[in-house]
């Protein structure tokens, strides 16, 4: 109740002095027009890392601005996602949302970074640790670009599936010479969860020197599903009750010394308490144990400080420059707490679990521009390098009866530093009068791993059976040039074809290479993987633009291999033929594998459609739709790639007058089944298909006043049962599907003043 007083004390608060503003807001609280008929002419830095709008580029980009977020009623990643078919965030549960899946592509393969510097990284080991990626509060952003497929000669290996870049909000974006100040407040409200959020944010300064501090306050409650079943054991379908509390606090400084310098320093820090109560878990056997209680208090919190520098003007050799300073700290930590009543009448078991998984990360990236004329062409050429190290760290601990447990503490793999090195070059070469614009790159990566090996790593690692040690760490190395070239040709001024060539490289991971755990109880163990070869992908895209006043639209296809793709926790190759036993202790033994080749390929399609192009009286309405739709699979087995999405559809029909002072529009989601032939039983023999479900929400916004506005979402108004295919990834033959499916009926509203 507290937490929501708060949230209402707020509201009524910025509603009561709405009157007295005198300042526009600074991020338009008017309503927009009618979509842009041409919305490619947004502008975006993902694609090439210049400035350029969406039909210069050689890659389906999507942008998500402040605007969209809180139309949305976003409350988190997953949200802000809630319409762009090719990309979804699952997960959710004890341990929070994964990160994002681009075209089938996941986990650390898609490069995440918040204002250039890397989301930490996803590391999952055993049923109690899971640290996931959703390490950013969507109030603090100004932006979300987000490009498909491997663009690695500009960002890296993390980014075979793609690149996610977000913009956090700066003090320079509210305040100007004439208007030194800016405040707002937010308030809101979630049914689906329960929960309430609450943000204050203010800047002070001008256009030289700024500062700006933001802090967004989050409670919930577990999410909803359609289930009605509740009690405990696997046969409950209502979700198991979490109590969830998150602070992000954002501290920025800009300060432009002279025309074309501007310096900026950022400290963002985030925290995340949740409580969970697995009642799901209650009464369940384990190993012939019951479990009577189990429940589970996590943290995370992420810690960024950077320091950025950018130019532009004429200087020497570069016209341009992004220098960015930073270091980053991450720490996850999941408890477990049960009691449990082993066999045979023994006295009631007290067993608690402690994980933990930290990462560090030091970095300098440093990106140059210069636009020239060479003859006939221009040509803007974009270089630079990266250096970065990461800290990677675990620690599993465990007590039994309050006494420390057998084989703890240890470490999942040892203690390891990636050093990462970088350079890439590309040119933006313009001919016949911006008619063609054609784009090779080219990207230089460097890999060290150094392990770091002590008694802790060693706990647990030797087979009581056998006396052999489980891990034997060892350091790595491996460079990869690759290439990257794209075109853009204007067939006519309203028809653009684009296509792209691109290599991608990623070194193994640390954690694949070096993993060692045993379970002697469990009969389980999984061992280091030293020959794994790194991971290489060449993709293709091709596709198809238009606009005119009637709208636009775009079709796209792509194509990807990858090459010595890696699968953790595979059956050990080495005992395929006794099905994964080790004879010599009878353990099944799991390790990292390289596939060989996997293809994933698909199509893309999207476009806006003013209607009132076709009469007056619909100048005001628009209509709106994307889908997506991919298929993987490996080529030496067939087997499908599970993480890839069914086809997707979404379709929006919108109403949003110039000079009306709200708008809404209805949006109806369709996903097709995941059928067997679909799924790789071999890695997930227990995962559960997935119906073809739809889903009709309707979003409005309305001005209450000049500086306050209402964003309200009514979400699943026909109160469909159904469970998306990337929320049941790890679901076992016990569980109960509908436990995992999505709320039914439910809305959310934010209301925001401005100063």
């Amino acid at each position: 109740m507290a937490r929501k007083g708060l949230c209402i004390g707020v509201l009524v608060a910025a509603v009561s002095t709405a009157s007295t503003f005198a300042a526009e807001d600074p991020s338009g609280g008017a309503v927009d027009p009618v979509p842009s008929a041409q919305p490619l002419d947004q502008i975006t830095v993902v694609g090439t890392r210049t400035e350029r709008s969406l039909d210069q580029i050689d890659a389906t980009v999507s942008i998500i601005d402040r605007e969209d977020i809180e139309r949305l009623v976003a409350r988190d990643i997953q949200d802000m996602v809630r319409y762009e078919p090719g990309v979804t965030v699952g997960g959710g549960g004890r341990f929070g949302l994964d990160g994002f899946t681009i075209r089938g592509i996941g986990g650390n393969r898609v490069l995440t970074v918040v204002d250039n510097i890397r989301v930490p990284e996803e590391f999952s080991f055993g049923p109690f640790l899971s640290s996931r990626r959703d390490f950013v509060d969507v109030d603090s952003l100004q932006r979300a670009e987000i490009a498909r497929g491997p663009i690695s000669t500009l960002y890296g290996s993390d980014a075979l599936g793609g690149v996610v870049a977000l913009t956090t909000l700066g003090p320079e974006d509210l305040v100007s010479d004439s208007d030194p100040l800016a405040l707002d407040a937010k308030a809101g409200y979630s049914s689906e969860d329960d929960s309430t959020v609450t943000t204050l944010r203010g800047a002070f300064g001008n256009q030289r020197l700024a500062g700006m501090l933001t802090y967004t306050r989050r409670d919930a409650s577990e999410l909803e599903t359609a289930g009605d079943v509740g009690g405990t054991g696997f046969a409950r379908t209502q979700a198991d009750p979490q109590d969830i509390a998150q602070d992000n606090l954002n501290a920025r400084v800009s300060f432009a010394p002279a025309e074309g310098h501007r310096l900026t320093a950022t400290v963002d820090r985030f925290e995340n308490e949740t409580d969970s109560r697995i009642l799901s878990d209650y009464g369940t056997s384990s190993r012939g144990s019951t479990v009577l209680r189990r429940d589970a208090a996590d943290q995370r919190e992420r810690t960024r400080y950077s320091l950025n520098y950018e130019f532009e003007g004429d200087l020497f050799l570069v016209d341009r420059m992004d220098v960015t300073l930073y270091r980053q700290e991450s720490e996850t930590v999941q408890n477990t707490l049960e009691d449990q009543q082993p066999p045979g009448g023994a006295p009631i078991s007290a067993r608690g679990r402690r994980s933990v998984f930290d990462q560090e990360i030091e970095g300098l990236l440093a990106i140059f521009g210069r636009s020239l004329e060479l003859g006939p062409t221009d040509h803007t050429i974009t270089f630079g390098g990266e250096y970065y190290t990461t800290d990677n760290l675990s620690l599993r601990d465990g007590t039994d009866d309050g006494e420390q447990a057998s084989g703890f503490p240890t470490r999942d793999f040892p203690a390891t530093q990636v050093r990462h090195r970088a350079l890439f070059l590309q040119d933006e070469i313009v001919l016949f009068g911006d008619r063609l614009r054609l784009m090779p790159g080219l990207r230089w990566d460097d890999f060290r791993a150094d392990v770091t090996v002590d008694e802790t790593f060693e706990t647990g690692k030797t087979n009581p059976i056998t006396g052999e040690l489980l891990a034997f760490p060892e350091d790595y190395a491996d460079d990869q040039l690759t290439f990257k070239f794209g075109a853009v040709f204007g067939i006519t001024e309203d028809i653009t074809l684009y296509g792209r060539y691109s290599e991608g490289f990623r070194a193994p991971p640390y954690d694949d290479v070096n993993v060692g755990f045993s379970n002697f109880f469990g009969g389980y163990k999984s061992i280091a993987a030293p020959d794994l070869e790194s991971e290489t992908s060449a993709g293709v895209e091709t596709g198809l633009r238009f606009r005119g006043s009637w709208g636009d639209a775009q079709l796209a296809v792509f194509r990807t291999e990858f090459d010595n793709f890696i699968q953790p926790f595979a059956i050990a190759p080495q005992f395929a033929a006794t099905g994964g036993i080790d004879p010599a202790d009878g353990l099944r033994t799991f390790q990292a594998v390289n596939l060989g080749e996997v293809e994933i390929e698909g199509w893309e399609a999207r476009g806006t459609l003013a209607l009132g192009s076709f009469s007056d009286g619909l100048d005001a309405f628009f209509l709106r739709g994307a889908a997506a739709y991919a298929r993987g699979e490996d080529t030496e087995t067939g087997a499908a790639i599970n993480t890839v999405d069914p086809l997707n559809v979404v379709v929006g029909l919108g109403w949003r007058p110039a000079s009306a002072r709200w708008d809404a529009e209805l949006v109806w989601t369709w996903s097709a089944d995941k059928d067997e032939e679909d799924i790789d039983r071999g890695l997930e023999p227990d995962r559960p298909v997935t119906d073809s479900w739809y889903s009709v929400d309707l979003l409005g916004h309305v001005d209450l006043t000049e500086r306050v506005r209402l964003d309200v979402g009514l979400f699943n108004l026909t109160d469909e049962r159904f469970v998306r295919w990337a929320d049941v990834a790890g679901i076992g033959p016990d569980d109960a599907v509908n436990r995992f499916s999505r709320p039914g009926r439910n809305f959310g509203a934010t209301v925001r003043a401005s100063l």
